[in-house]
């Protein structure tokens, strides 16, 4: 009775393991996966201990590097313990073996693909088999992976390097409507809001259904996906509500889309509960402030009249990301310094 429990034990744990191998890497949703998130806190508790509260860009970027190899590496660790363990149950359930020892010899044997100790019997033979594919395919099939996640961070980052390049190292939302202004696309800015549009839509189905990617830094340091998130969103809400244009319905649903996005990674890393931000400044006071500060640049803005509808619209908009937004920004050691989030000065 006893060999027929733990024959059963390392069949469901078996099943356990190729049902987070398939979720990680077959499936387009996140689920809440048992050895993914065991290894996913593990890492980032190890990065958090090494980070401290330092914050400095040139290390944060340099600790950061190291995540998604971790969490690759660690997860076949992880995997491969528990197949092992996983086979070493069966082998001695099912009588191939008559000690642990040699259950644990021959699972390990069988997993490299070595064959030392391969079991002389009928069941023990059977079982190598598809141990050592499975052996085999813990470690191909996961670092098969490995180049389609790096083409996404690539992807991120190509958009965030756009926005760098063209509003300098503390990009906010003012500071891209004022670059729209001087390349004289601030009378319809379609293109700008779809063209992020699809950016946010991309990188709500990637980083959430791995979410590790979300703490893979760009390969220039000083640059943050979150930062240029928060940007751009912020911008679209001030088009939205504030910019005299025919582009208003387009940054709404870029303002949208970017919300779905950072909700969907902010449930993805853990986000149960809404958290609170101390504002630098009444948010109505620095709407007004970055009001007047594109009126100065010759930003065609609403009347004046319309003051009143302009900040609600906008107060609506910016509360849709905000909470998800700062939630990711903290999980991901991200500042938002210089943002519209935290203060409009310059």
């Amino acid at each position: 009775m006893t060999h027929v429990f733990i024959a059963i034990l390392g069949l469901w744990l078996l099943f356990l393991i190729l049902r987070s191998m398939i979720r990680i890497a077959l499936m387009n949703r996140h689920y809440r996966d048992f050895f993914a998130e065991l290894t996913g806190r593990a890492v980032y508790r190890a990065v958090a201990l090494r980070l401290g509260r330092n914050r400095d860009a040139g290390v944060l970027h340099r600790v950061l590097l190291w995540v998604l190899p971790a969490y690759i590496l660690s997860l076949i660790i992880v995997y491969f313990v528990g197949a092992m363990i996983a086979f070493t149950f069966l082998y001695w359930g099912t009588h191939a073996v008559n000690t642990w020892h040699q259950a644990f010899l021959a699972s390990g044997s069988a997993l490299n693909t070595l064959g030392f100790a391969t079991p002389t019997t009928f069941a023990g033979q059977w079982l190598a088999v598809p141990e050592g594919a499975l052996g085999l395919g813990i470690v191909v099939f996961l670092f098969t992976f490995i180049p389609g996640y790096q083409a996404v961070i690539r992807s991120r980052e190509d958009k965030t390097s756009w926005l760098y390049t063209r509003i300098g190292d503390q990009p906010n939302g003012v500071a891209l409507l004022e670059w729209c202004q001087r390349a004289g696309i601030a009378g319809d800015m379609r293109d700008v809001w779809e063209e992020w549009e699809d950016w946010f839509r991309t990188l709500a189905d990637t980083h959430s259904v791995l979410p590790m990617l979300t703490l893979s830094p760009s390969v220039q340091s000083g640059q943050s996906w979150v930062l240029a998130a928060a940007a751009v969103l912020d911008a679209a809400a001030l088009a939205a509500s504030s910019t005299g244009t025919k582009d208003a319905e387009s940054a709404k649903i870029c303002v949208r889309t970017g919300t779905r996005a950072f909700v969907a990674i902010a449930e993805a890393l853990g986000r149960t509960c809404s958290i609170q931000q101390k504002m630098t400044r009444p948010l109505n006071e620095r709407h007004g402030t970055a009001q007047a500060l594109l009126c100065s640049t010759g930003m065609p803005l609403s009347s004046i009249v319309n003051q009143k509808i302009q900040w609600e619209t906008f107060s609506s908009l910016r509360t849709q990301y905000e909470e998800a937004l700062l939630f990711v920004a903290r999980r991901t050691f991200a500042s938002l310094d210089g943002a519209l989030i935290e203060t409009m000065e310059r």
